[in-house]
């Protein structure tokens, strides 16, 4: 049995650790979403969720990219993650900016990736709170406890991957992407008997963890682990039953058809897990006290890995797809999947200077007095920060102008408020093709045709689809100009090889 009288229970204290590090916030969502879930979004749209994956997710991988290059020591000790995976990484996006195939690769492996860490944490904060406890857990009740964090994403796994699948388990949209999710194709024959059977091993395992963690410990030593396997299948079990067996999908965060909305939600109890433990792990290791500089650092960090590539890779620069048309897409996927593999690397309990301080409470020795940067980093530091700091600005105009200069306007026929949308978009790389189609189609009403051509040929710049060909054609038919439009619909037509023809009415 565990002592009650043991030392260091809580990281911060029982509110805010169940709050934040064991999912108390995420279930409060859950719950008011069963029952409000249509008013919850009218007062959150999901344009503007990324807001709060700014606020909440740049510092999240700030803070792991801090833990690894801000001290030399720490960048000898991960020396093949923070150089030759990082290098691999950049390589493997770089190539997949030009090569759609190998973008979509990418993309899948982020996509198919996510919920494995997720889960990673989950379990490695419900031992966190074992080890604090005191609560002596043998070899094999660890391995059930961790069985049930990987059998839950087993569920995720096989879901996204049977063929004809719609399922989605990340904060992302590709309507409108050149990149695609690759599914491994499973036959859903196959696929269906694998779900059942590792439901079963799920929630036995469930049941065993739970019994031998009741052997180990009183229910006061073992409840937040506890509560740390219910967040696991609020976020990911649960969907994906409620899914394969169309029951309780009437509930948003049950159903597919809020999937993407949900998970920025579970993607934020995620981030605020993870700042939940780098802030006490900095404040412990003495390295950063203050819990606000260190978030902003974090998010200035954070935002600048986001910011840079994009400034890079953008069509104006020397990119070749849009923000919106895959390269949004692609710089998450090369982003998280780097997060992924650092975070696997630095967060490992059994290391003992991590396990000083997350399970014993204890500061690592001498942690303070390395961190004392060398020069290179002090006169990288303020580019950095310069470069995050422009970077998050530029999220913030995007999300704003996309919401209230795009959608709203558009639903308001508001036409200088979509142009100035435009601008504005465009000075942040985040020029939409569908809001100059938009602006197109107002121009046209109107009566100013060669504005609407302009506008058209503008989108059609910016990502080429069949539709945009199509609104050209008949823009140019109502011009007179019929073999400019028949060039067109005959565009639309090699852009639709599946349909009988594009209409040119």
């Amino acid at each position: 049995m565990a002592d009650s009288a043991t030392p260091a229970r809580w990281l911060h204290g029982p509110a805010s650790d169940l709050l934040l590090g064991c999912g108390g916030l995420y279930a409060v969502y859950f719950l008011a979403a069963l029952f409000a879930g249509s008013e919850i979004r009218a007062f959150a749209p999901e344009t503007l969720l990324p807001l709060g994956a700014l606020i909440l997710g740049a510092p999240h991988y700030g803070a792991t990219l801090l833990r690894v290059y801000a001290r030399s020591q720490d960048r000898r000790e991960y020396h093949f993650f923070a150089t030759w995976a990082s290098l691999a990484i950049a390589l493997f996006f770089v190539v997949g900016v030009y090569d759609v195939t190998v973008g979509s690769w990418l993309l899948t492996l982020y996509l198919s990736w996510v919920p494995w860490h997720y889960s990673g944490q989950n379990y490695g904060i419900a031992s966190m709170f074992l080890g604090r406890r005191g609560v002596s857990v043998t070899r094999p009740a660890k391995r059930v406890l961790q069985a049930t964090f990987q059998l839950s994403w087993i569920l995720v796994l096989l879901r996204i991957h049977t063929e004809n699948s719609s399922a989605s388990y990340a904060a992302i949209e590709l309507p409108s992407s050149e990149y695609a999710f690759l599914p491994l194709g499973i036959p859903a024959e196959i696929a269906a008997p694998l779900v059942v059977l590792t439901t079963i091993a799920y929630l036995v395992s469930i049941a065993i963890s739970i019994g031998l963690l009741r052997q180990a410990g009183r229910w006061r030593d073992i409840y937040p682990t506890l509560c740390l396997m219910a967040l696991q299948a609020l976020w990911f079990s649960l969907p994906v039953l409620a899914r394969a067996t169309a029951v309780g999908t009437e509930f948003e965060p049950l159903g597919v058809r809020f999937q993407s909305y949900t998970f920025y939600w579970i993607a934020f109890g995620h981030f605020t897990q993870y700042l939940w433990v780098t802030v006490y792990y900095a404040k412990s290791t003495g390295t950063d006290r203050r819990a606000l500089p260190y978030l902003g650092k974090a998010l200035l960090v954070g935002s600048a890995i986001w910011g840079i590539p994009l400034a890079l890779f953008a069509p104006e620069a020397f990119g070749v797809r849009a923000f919106d048309a895959g390269l949004g897409a692609l710089i998450a996927s090369a982003v998280n999947v780097h997060h992924f593999i650092l975070d696997g690397a630095i967060w490992k309990l059994r290391d003992g200077r991590i396990a000083r301080v997350l399970l014993r409470g204890q500061g690592a020795l001498g942690e303070a007095a390395a961190a004392r940067p060398p020069l290179i980093r002090v006169r990288l530091m303020p580019f950095v920060m310069a470069a995050g700091l422009v970077s998050a600005l530029g999220n913030i105009v995007g999300i704003w102008e996309i919401e209230f200069g795009f959608r709203r306007a558009a639903l308001a026929a508001d036409l200088e408020r979509l142009k100035t949308a435009a601008t504005r978009l465009r000075w942040v790389g985040r020029d939409q093709a569908g809001l100059h189609t938009q602006i197109a189609l107002f121009d046209a009403r109107d009566g100013r045709l060669d504005d609407a051509i302009r506008e058209v040929e503008r989108s059609i710049g910016i990502q080429e689809t069949a539709e945009a060909w199509k609104l050209l054609g008949k823009l140019h038919s109502r011009q007179g100009e019929l073999e400019a439009s028949r060039n067109a619909y005959d565009r639309a037509r090699e852009l639709e090889p599946n349909r009988a023809r594009a209409s040119n009415r």
